[in-house]
């Protein structure tokens, strides 16, 4: 008789079983070492968010340090943390500060899926808001002269979601979106 045997190959690289030595790398002086910790605890914050989440405040620190180079990674992490502690508005305000490292087009993540949909909606709110003479924060009439604008980097992120949805044929989807922020320019696109 024949026997098979079926072998699991362990995946590349240690297994972490805690974030602790990472987020130790953060309290280094050397901003090198803060960028590469940011980096693995990006890999692992779906694992390890609760445990993330204690350092939020340095996390935060480093995103709003100019001289940081890895600010943008700094706010990507900042913003999965968040979206796994549930406060949307907090993950998708440092989501739009991670800029182009926030993935439009990330394959099945319920991150971006659930973040885009609240970028989506705040977006078509505004827009609206700013079409009807409104401002786009808050709903206020506009003052006689007053010039208003949204958020660029929301602005930019729906840029982008656009420009995916034409690349994939997505035609549709970038026409509801397009109708319900009331854009003529993406409608006549779309059809």
């Amino acid at each position: 008789p024949t026997m098979s045997v079926a072998v699991q190959m362990a995946p590349a690289g240690p297994t972490i079983t805690s974030a602790s030595g990472l987020l130790a790398m953060l309290e280094e002086s050397e901003m090198n070492i803060k960028a590469y910790a940011l980096k693995c605890l990006n890999s692992v914050v779906d694992d390890f968010w609760a445990e993330i989440a204690d350092c939020l405040p340095d996390i935060e620190a480093l995103y709003e340090d100019d001289e940081f180079k890895a600010r943008q990674l700094a706010a990507l992490v900042a913003s999965k943390v968040f979206y796994h502690l549930g406060e949307l508005d907090d993950a998708l305000s440092y989501a739009l500060g991670a800029g182009e490292l926030f993935e439009v087009g990330a394959p099945e993540s319920e991150y971006v899926d659930t973040l885009l949909a609240k970028c989506i909606d705040e977006y078509c709110t505004q827009h609206v808001r700013l079409v009807e003479g409104r401002r786009p924060a808050d709903g206020e009439p506009l003052a006689e002269g007053e010039a208003a604008s949204i958020d660029e980097r929301l602005a930019a992120i729906v840029e982008r979601m656009f420009e995916t949805c034409f690349e994939k044929g997505q035609r549709k989807q970038a026409l509801g979106i397009a109708m319900e922020s009331r854009r003529l320019d993406v409608i006549y696109r779309a059809l």
